[in-house]
């Protein structure tokens, strides 16, 4: 029976991973790369690592490890879309089978494989996964260190000790998770300093934790320079938060189109969290106090504590509250959901079935009706520059002026599809009409492509085209557009 049961779950996990799989590698050429995926093809590509860090990291508030990484995709699998996004698929996907082993390691193979189907179909972790960015492999990551500190902190509690390879590892993808994203040095933090609150009265464990943090940060000296000089920094963008962001966030987390398995999930949480204190209520005193050590409770503050800090400082300085930087933590939140499943819901026979429900809610709302591989969800880039592309006036005669962050975020797909022309202009604002107008009477030109992409032009920029050419075609795209102009006679 026993192990009929095991290979029943295990049967389960490879049809997780399988179907996660298909919805990550599936269309990963579907959608243009956006403004964000061409910056890190932009930071990246460049002749030495050093360039890449001097040339390409260092004008962001980034950390170096993801464009690192990105140079040498692009040096031995290439530059397309598909190979700039394969590796955060796999990263998607070792993150549905890390989620597993997280879960198994706190509750039981029944949690594991709950959360590694919530983890599977959500439609943030397969988003991400189809990203050339860091988010994928940040949320890998959160899901990778917090597992060895679990078991830190297990060792710990039984003997003040801890094993020489659980240390390491723990070492490894905790520096890795803060050289990809100040978010995860963010968890970083919070991890070693929770392990410390944990053991203030035991000395001798204490010294370990100590030793651990001095190794994970030791190794971040070299940026902590760089980390120094862009604390403060906000985005101008981004809101000042409000209890409405304490809703967005817990949509963002359990994301659907229709909005209502957020609050089932909510219901779900309710349950559990009435039947747990039913239970407390007749346990004794000192299995309350210890609770507080559980993982639940750990797992708890793992998903709330990152958000109370970003929201505070979000308050009180420039706003960094932006939920993508939150994906560390998403495990928490399918971990305790699954928990939650097992907790509430009486029978194994009612817990599958709503993990069956819920599985094929997540993957028809967004990937079915939603259209998720239909219709476009990123900047349209690559189609604006297959207008340019598609048309067949002399090169000498077309000039080419873009309002994006930078040249490259149209040249990479016009170098691509062949077109002769490349961007000879960044201008789109109402101060830039001088410039271009100097442009417009050196270069004198028989025709003028005008192409935006995430940022938008002002409409006295547009007029001032307007006046100057005779427009001849307009193409409007998702979050981006091309209008062709020839000169007035």
């Amino acid at each position: 029976m026993v192990l009929r049961r095991g290979a029943v779950m295990a049967a389960l996990l490879g049809a997780i991973v399988l179907g996660g799989s298909a919805l990550r590698f599936y269309g990963l050429d579907a959608q243009s790369l956006w403004n964000d995926e061409i910056s890190s093809w932009r930071q990246s590509h460049q002749e030495t690592i050093s360039a890449v860090i001097e040339l390409g990291v260092r004008p962001t508030p980034y950390p170096p490890a993801y464009p690192v990484f990105l140079y040498f995709v692009e040096k031995h699998i290439g530059e397309s879309e598909i190979a700039l996004r394969i590796p955060s698929a796999v990263a998607g996907v070792l993150a549905i089978l890390a989620t597993f082993f997280l879960a198994r390691q706190l509750y039981s193979v029944r949690e594991g494989i709950f959360a590694a189907g919530l983890m599977a179909f959500s439609y943030q972790p397969i988003y991400y996964s189809q990203e050339a960015r860091a988010y994928s492999f940040l949320l890998l990551f959160s899901i990778l260190s917090s597992h060895f500190w679990f078991r830190l902190r297990e060792q710990l509690e039984s003997s003040d000790r801890i094993s020489f390879s659980t240390a390491a590892a723990y070492v490894a993808c905790a520096v890795v998770m803060q050289y990809l994203h100040h978010f995860g040095l963010l968890l970083v933090v919070i991890q070693l300093g929770g392990l410390a609150c944990l053991f203030l009265s035991r000395p001798h464990a204490l010294v370990r934790v100590g030793a651990v943090s001095v190794a994970v940060f030791a190794a971040y000296v070299p940026w902590i320079g760089y980390l120094i000089e862009d604390f403060g920094e906000g985005h101008d963008y981004l809101p000042r938060p409000g209890l409405y962001s304490i809703g967005e966030f817990w949509r963002f987390l359990f994301f659907d189109t229709s909005g209502y398995l957020a609050w089932f999930f909510a219901l779900l949480f309710g349950l559990a969290a009435s039947r747990w204190a039913a239970n407390r209520r007749a346990s004794s005193a000192g299995d309350r106090l210890a609770w507080f050590r559980s993982p639940t409770a750990l797992l708890i503050a793992w998903l709330v504590v990152p958000f109370a800090l970003v929201y505070l400082r979000s308050l009180t300085s420039p706003p960094i509250l932006n939920n993508r930087n939150l994906l560390i933590s998403l495990p928490p939140a399918m971990v305790l959901l699954a928990r939650a499943m097992t907790y509430a819901l009486s029978t194994v026979r009612l817990q599958l079935l709503t993990a069956g429900a819920i599985a094929a809610v997540l993957i028809y709302g967004p990937f079915v009706k939603g259209g998720y591989y239909r219709f476009p969800r990123k900047e349209q880039f690559r189609e604006a520059a297959a207008a340019v592309a598609s048309r067949r006036e002399q090169p000498s005669d077309v000039r080419v002026i873009a309002y994006a962050w930078a040249a490259e975020s149209f040249d990479y797909y016009l170098e691509r599809m062949g077109a002769p022309n490349r961007v000879n202009l960044l201008a789109g604002s109402e101060q830039d009409i001088p410039r271009t107008k100097a442009f417009l009477d050196t270069e004198d030109p028989e025709h003028v492509w005008f192409l935006a992409g995430h940022r938008r032009p002002d409409p006295a920029y547009i007029q001032f085209l307007d006046r100057e050419l005779e427009l001849v075609d307009h193409v409007p795209l998702y979050g981006a557009f091309a209008r062709f102009y020839q000169r007035r006679e």
